[in-house]
């Protein structure tokens, strides 16, 4: 099972201005890849943070606010939820080395409507099994949408 996620033209807003702000202020982490120009790395950043805004409002986080410059200092929601986004419904939940085994990890698809897959604790998605090597990141953990946890309409921050 999946839950879908509209959000509105504001909402929408709030994504675009929070990647805007989250490019031009890297607190040493650096966005540029070379492989992306600016206009498509910006577009990639704002579908990340709709796909944040998404899950909060599964998880039912009141007044949820985007984060700036925390990057894996912190949660993407908390107390211990890490969003991750694809375009792609088929996607596989992505966990790279630096994903801290303490969060959660919740798979998010598509473009309004946003789809919540499913999710896993982190450190069960760094097992042997999940391990691909890619040429963007060393160490990566792909793992299926049919081994997520399920979702429904809505769960509690609990």
């Amino acid at each position: 099972m999946s839950v879908k996620i509209w959000l509105t033209e504001a909402e929408l807003a709030y994504a675009l201005m929070a990647a805007t702000a989250r490019i031009n202020s890297t607190k040493g982490y650096s966005y540029e890849n070379s492989h992306l120009d600016a206009e498509e790395l910006l577009r990639l950043c704002a579908l990340g943070a709709a796909a944040e805004l998404a899950a909060a409002k599964w998880l039912n986080v009141p007044n949820f606010v985007l984060s700036i410059d925390t990057y894996k200092d912190e949660p993407d929601i908390w107390p211990n939820w890490e969003v991750k986004h694809s375009e792609y419904a088929s996607a596989h939940l992505i966990i790279k080395d630096s994903d801290r085994d303490t969060d959660r990890a919740v798979l998010v698809t598509g473009v309004n409507p946003f789809t919540i897959v499913g999710w896993l604790p982190v450190h069960y998605c760094k097992d042997d099994l999940y391990l691909k090597a890619t040429r963007q990141t060393a160490i990566s953990y792909w793992v299926p949408q049919a081994e997520l946890v399920k979702v429904y309409d809505s769960v509690s921050q609990a």
